[in-house]
């Protein structure tokens, strides 16, 4: 190759080689200043430095200022519906109210006619005839007795089948107001409801025969809904009852009452929430909530990029005037958006949130 060629190339590659010697040289002038923290809790950077090495801060907020955004259903809770069934088999005579419409406790929904309940109100009336029966039977005795024309133990033995008959009766008449019986002695049967309600379902029709305990009204609590809540189970560790819950689409609030022990079959931990206010939601709805985390002292939230290893610990560099001071510190939930933490912060603090990873380098961190 001649000289002149050889010369050229060797200009040429040194020509390329003056970036990259560039960059290294303002690396090193960027970095000589950030005194190492492997032993250390301080590190060391300036304004310049910071912006070098594309640190961002994010603020220290408290844990009730968090919240996690859940699926949840719109239920109506069980202590705020009723069902009313058929209490023995027959047919249905008519039918007093429809799904939608609001009742009253007590107030007939539908009247049925049965053969069982006849039968038991002819019972009913045998256990009244006999019952006078054995009353005058025990009053007659008395009296003799008192003559001196019986003896003693005729006498009790009528008081005894007196009281029997009684207690006979007082069973058939229970039976009968358990089934609904109507009266008379025709085999009518009314069914009542048991709350004051809105009917949300109404199965019976007129003229149709049912069995026994076939469900023909379901009622509910006027504006009593609850939530059903899905969360992970890290998640719902971070959660305590009590906790404050809005469904912000409709203008709904309530309060957290309790979670599952278990996973359900979606391996999620099933949350309940009562609500204080319904605003717009009907039971059956699918919706967003949003859970607040609730108040604890020493609990804090910093976002998921903050949270580093150093030492073999969890930890946060917190901005310092002199750079960032190493503050190790306990997780206590890892959430979509932000981590739970428990160590010595402060409420607006700030904390590195991007370039971690740079620092802990220049810094010679150890993880």
């Amino acid at each position: 190759m001649p000289p002149e060629h050889a010369h050229r190339r060797m200009a040429r590659g040194a020509a390329a080689r003056r970036p990259l010697l560039a960059c290294l040289l303002l690396g090193c002038s960027l970095l000589a200043g950030i005194a190492p923290a492997a032993a250390q809790t301080l590190i060391k950077v300036d304004a310049a430095q910071r912006v070098a090495l594309g640190v961002r801060l994010a603020p220290v907020r408290r844990a009730a200022d968090a919240a996690l955004d859940l699926p949840a259903r719109v239920v109506v809770p069980v202590n705020a519906q009723a069902l009313v069934a058929a209490p023995v088999a027959g047919r249905i005579e008519r039918v007093e109210v429809g799904a939608g419409e609001p009742v009253r406790r007590g107030e007939e929904l539908a009247r049925m006619r049965s053969v069982d309940v006849a039968r038991l109100q002819r019972e009913r009336d045998d256990a009244r005839v006999q019952l006078q029966l054995a009353r005058q039977q025990a009053q007659r005795d008395r009296q003799l007795l008192a003559e001196g024309v019986i003896a003693a133990a005729r006498a009790q033995a009528s008081a005894t089948q007196q009281r029997q008959a009684a207690s006979l009766l007082r069973e058939r008449e229970l039976a009968l107001r358990m089934h609904g019986a109507a009266p008379g002695a025709d085999g009518s049967v009314r069914l009542l409801a048991p709350i004051d309600g809105v009917v949300a379902e109404a199965r019976a029709v007129p003229g149709e025969r049912v069995d026994a305990m076939a469900p023909l009204f379901r009622l509910v609590v006027a504006d009593a809904l609850a939530l059903e809540i899905d969360a992970t189970a890290a998640q719902a560790a971070a959660l305590r009852a009590g906790a404050a819950v809005d469904v912000p689409a409709a203008g709904a609030r309530g309060v957290l009452l309790a979670m599952t022990p278990g996973l359900s079959a979606g391996q999620s931990v099933v949350l309940r929430a009562r609500l204080q206010a319904t605003g717009s939601l009907r039971a059956g709805a699918l919706v967003r909530v949003r859970v607040h985390l609730p108040a604890q002292a020493g609990l804090f939230v910093v976002p998921p990029a903050a949270l580093t290893r150093m030492g073999g610990h969890d930890a946060v560099l917190v901005a310092d005037p002199e750079g960032f001071r190493v503050l190790q510190l306990r997780v206590v939930a890892r959430l979509p958006d932000a981590v739970v933490v428990d160590g010595a912060l402060r409420e607006g603090q700030q904390v590195a949130a991007s370039g971690v990873v740079a620092l802990k380098a220049a810094a010679g961190a150890q993880p």
